[in-house]
């Protein structure tokens, strides 16, 4: 070049800043997401609280969304509690469904705790990503993966002794919710760390995930439970996922284990993404048909 940089250099440099000019642009874009949602984001939900707690196994400040039953504030009853992934995006679907269950006394009242990041919609499904995945697998590109050790430690030591400091709670009383990565992160749970719920309903779980590392973990482990109920769905239009799903049940039920109470199915007619809501409440009304009032 006339500046005498030699042309490979040159070239190099010309792509380098193209590259810092892209980024730049999209960090530009987040933060104006952001800015958005933090002024378009006014819609209150009626018994809820927010909470940030900050964990110090992956350095995640998290956004802690806590619903809690009608009449709570009127005694000293204790609750059991719901614990909800992917919560940035589901919790007012959740809520309505759940204080509806509760209304019909299809289900006992209970405080539903959210896990959100508080952040923009790109950002939300990196973060995740990184949670709710068991081990690090890079083929798919999606930014860190492989947290979900560190996730549960986050709920075990951190998360879960918060509520129960701040909320009257059934301590042994804990039952997880997860769609997609998080169904896939409730399956690593119950076969890795069952201490931390009692109750499991999964989504179409993403057993897929690390070319079928949770079906491969079910069939080696040895589960020994305390009284545990599961509840697996997913929709007849997602084939790969239905198949691992019925897998992952018949090796679980091959193993008979006498403190697993399990449901599982394929609704008719669903997606990915319409299975939330039948899926959602059936898995519900299952999990607590025991503790109707």
């Amino acid at each position: 070049t006339g500046c005498g940089i030699p042309k490979s250099d040159f070239e190099a440099l010309k792509s380098e800043n193209k590259l810092l000019k892209t980024e730049l642009a999209e960090l530009q874009m987040r933060n104006e997401e952001i800015n958005y949602l933090n002024k378009h984001s006014q819609v209150v939900l009626a018994n809820t609280e927010l909470k940030k707690l900050k964990s110090s196994y992956n350095g995640q400040e998290y956004m802690i969304k806590v619903k809690l039953p009608r009449g709570y504030e009127n005694g000293n009853k204790t609750y059991p509690v719901l614990y909800v992934t992917d919560a940035e995006t589901n919790f007012g679907g959740i809520t309505y469904i759940v204080q509806r269950l509760i209304k019909d006394k299809l289900i006992p009242p209970l405080i539903v705790v959210g896990i959100a990041y508080n952040t923009d919609y790109k950002s939300f499904y990196r973060l995740r990503g990184r949670d709710l995945t068991p081990k690090q697998y890079d083929k798919l590109k999606i930014g860190p993966t492989g947290g979900a050790e560190k996730f549960c430690d986050f709920l075990s030591n951190e998360l879960f002794p918060f509520i129960g400091e701040n909320y009257r709670v059934v301590n042994n009383d804990r039952a997880i919710y997860g769609h997609s990565y998080g169904g896939l992160f409730g399956s690593y749970v119950l076969l890795k760390r069952s201490d931390l719920f009692n109750k499991y309903l999964l989504l179409s779980p993403s057993l897929w995930y690390s070319n079928n590392l949770m079906l491969e973990e079910a069939n080696k482990s040895n589960l020994n439970l305390k009284s545990t109920g599961l509840y697996m769905a997913s929709g007849e239009l997602e084939p790969r996922i239905d198949d691992l799903q019925i897998e992952f049940a018949s090796v679980l039920r091959n193993k008979k284990l006498s403190n697993l109470r399990m449901k599982d199915e394929v609704m008719d007619n669903e997606t990915h993404r319409t299975i939330f809501g039948i899926g959602f409440t059936n898995g519900m009304r299952f999990l607590y048909a025991r503790q109707k009032e």
